[in-house]
């Protein structure tokens, strides 16, 4: 048996058939449905409680409920639509974690509260870890045994990796944590708490939403004016255009060429892949974010904001505070701040940094390119950290400056920090990464420079909006959520046309569905 595996036989073994693809017909049907269903249900068209007393309230609270059973029937369908045995795990979780909650909510000594966290955290991440790192485990243990001269050749599992399992896991822990740390009561509603763990727009990939952020929406009325309706759209149209007209093209048009083989194309053309994926990766992860936003919003749910232009930062510690802030802000208060955070001395403080770049880089996949991406974050953000220590030692500011040439060096050199680090993150092997970085630095050919003029175009295009006055896109977006609704279906039909137009064939999966 062949144990020199590759990522893709090991972190990306999920089934290729996926959920309902937000960038497919089906899913805005599906979208469509669930908004008629759950409007159809709206309290306020019932028999006013003031007109009838109990039996009126007793009506609204019915419509109430039927809301909620529809949203949790909604996403289970949804979720089923990739493999319908795999909602077995999420409801085992759901459960799982309610019923934690409600002992949490009764024991009152801290050996049993601990005890019931620590069943919660023990489940959660063994089944995680089973689906997502058993083989990779495997496979690593061979690797060391053989290079300790010894012989082990493991049976690998082979099993699928459960579609949004990484997202759902945080999700459910956040919880029970919160709970033990009595931040939050118990929910006591399982069909609330079953619906914000399976909720249908964040499900797949994001954003990592808290109890304490989701639970309360449900104990408002939900109302979708105007405002509410025409951001939703917004959201969704920018997400797409996001998704199919820079993310998919920048893939079609040369990343997957270039990643599938690095030794066919020049050195420059392998820089320019490199530079294209900085916006292939965000253009899909936030546009798939976008689209989880608006469609929430349309059903009267606000999600998270999981992207800030983190590209426009100056440093690795302001970019985690911008790129997937729901996950590194997961990751500092459920890991780093339980280790000790920054609390404790300074080499121990590094220690958890570290740490914790580690997790965030083995929970991206199941690889040795993971664990190095974590590990170049994690020296990054020692490197950022020390020198504004060092500034502020010498009674300099140690926040980096918000204008001026300093801080346009400071955006550049922090830019190519990750520009340079993403064949760590897109290669499926060791091998392919080192392929890329050979051509990218020491193959010296730069003959050639074959280069579809849109591609350039696109990268141009995300380099302004992404750099740009913030009172650009804001000023778009008041113009887009300001016009009247038949000017509003118009420009959803263009928008429309254009996407089915740069599509070129089936939609493609989301990146993040591998995770």
């Amino acid at each position: 048996m062949d144990l020199d595996l590759d990522v893709e036989d090991l972190a990306w073994s999920f089934e290729r058939r996926l959920p309902v693809l937000f960038n497919s017909l089906d899913y805005f049907v599906f979208l469509a449905l669930v908004f008629m269903g759950f409007w159809a249900l709206d309290p306020r068209t019932s028999v006013p409680a003031r007109r009838f007393g109990a039996a009126g309230r007793g009506r609204e609270r019915l419509l109430a409920t039927s809301r909620t059973a529809l949203l949790l029937f909604a996403s289970y369908v949804f979720y089923m639509s990739w493999n319908a045995v795999f909602i077995l795990l999420i409801i085992a979780s759901t459960l799982l974690d309610y019923g934690v909650g409600l002992a949490l909510g009764r024991v009152e000594r801290e050996a049993g509260r601990k005890a019931l966290v620590a069943v919660s955290i023990a489940v959660n991440l063994g089944l995680l870890g089973l689906f997502k790192y058993a083989d990779f485990g495997l496979v690593a243990s061979a690797q060391l045994v053989g290079a300790l001269g010894g012989s082990f050749r493991p049976e690998l599992l082979h099993l699928i990796v459960p579609v949004g399992i990484s997202f759902y896991t945080f999700q459910t822990l956040s919880y029970t944590i919160d709970v033990y740390r009595r931040r939050i009561p118990p929910h006591r509603d399982v069909l609330e708490f079953a619906t914000y763990v399976a909720f249908f727009p964040q499900l797949v990939a994001g954003p990592i939403v808290r109890a304490k952020e989701f639970l309360p929406q449900f104990a408002r009325l939900p109302a979708l004016g105007a405002d509410g309706a025409q951001r939703g759209i917004y959201l969704i149209l920018r997400g797409l255009v996001k998704k199919v007209a820079v993310a998919d093209f920048l893939a079609r048009a040369l990343l997957d060429r270039v990643w599938d083989n690095p030794s066919a194309f020049s050195s420059g053309e392998v820089w320019v892949a490199v530079y294209a994926y900085t916006w292939q990766l965000y253009g899909d992860f936030s546009g798939y974010t976008d689209i989880a936003r608006g469609s929430a919003r349309l059903v009267g749910f606000e999600l998270p904001q999981n992207f800030d232009r983190p590209f426009d930062t100056t440093g690795p510690i302001e970019f985690w505070r911008r790129w997937h802030i729901t996950l590194s802000r997961w990751v500092q208060d459920y890991l780093y701040v339980s280790l000790g955070g920054s609390r404790v001395s300074a080499a121990r403080s590094y220690f958890n940094l570290w740490i914790s770049f580690l997790i965030i880089g083995v929970w991206h996949g199941a690889g040795w390119t993971f664990v190095i991406f974590g590990l170049w974050h994690a020296f990054g953000v020692t490197l950022n950290r020390a020198w504004r220590q060092w500034q502020a030692h010498r009674g300099r500011a140690a926040s980096p400056p918000q204008s001026g040439w300093k801080r346009a060096v400071l955006v550049f050199v922090s830019l190519h920090f990750f520009v340079v680090h993403w064949p760590m993150f897109r290669s499926p092997s060791l091998a392919r990464m080192l392929e890329m970085y050979d051509r990218m630095f020491f193959a010296n050919d730069w003959a050639s420079l074959r280069i579809d003029p849109w591609v350039w175009a696109v990268m141009l295009g995300m380099a302004v909006t992404h750099f740009g006055p913030r009172r650009w896109l804001e000023a778009i977006e008041e113009r887009v959520r300001s016009m009247p609704w038949p000017l509003m279906g118009l420009l959803v039909a263009a928008v429309a046309a254009l996407l089915m137009h740069v599509a070129g064939g089936r939609p493609a999966p989301f990146i993040y569905f591998q995770f």
